[in-house]
């Protein structure tokens, strides 16, 4: 005896082939899905606070350390950009600002990939030596 399907319309339930029905069910049983990935994800204060979760923010002197060194040597490296010439900028702009491949830059340029990518790291290089030098 096979399992009959059946889907609801209009208050009515007709009975259907297990192929209708797993298409007419398909899109409820995915977002259902999204739904319960969503929930798992999301983590609010309140749901946190329901849980007993601790909470803490614990803002000590070794995180403020942290944030001085880093602007510091956020200081340090702008000074070496700024030292760069018009070309060298605008690779490492493009490189790590906004985040192209070394592949999309070169197609763009009309250069081989591995002569951007010796340009990339000479400029790199450049960097390196002129933050150690501040």
């Amino acid at each position: 005896m096979s399992k009959q399907y059946h889907i609801k319309l209009n208050g009515e339930l007709i009975p259907v082939s297990e192929e209708i029905y797993r298409t007419y069910k398909q899109p409820q049983w995915r977002e259902k899905k999204r739904a319960n990935v969503r929930r798992k994800r999301e983590v609010s204060l309140d749901a946190m606070l329901e849980n007993g979760d601790a909470i803490q923010f614990d803002l000590g002197q070794a995180f403020i350390d942290e944030l001085v060194a880093d602007k510091l040597l956020l200081d340090e490296l702008f000074k070496a950009l700024a030292e760069l010439n018009i070309e060298e900028c605008a690779l490492i702009d493009e490189l790590f600002f906004k985040e192209k491949s070394e592949r999309q830059i070169s197609e763009e340029i009309g250069i081989p990939r591995t002569t951007l990518e010796y340009r990339k790291n000479r400029v790199l290089h450049k960097l390196k030596k002129l933050i150690r030098k501040n």
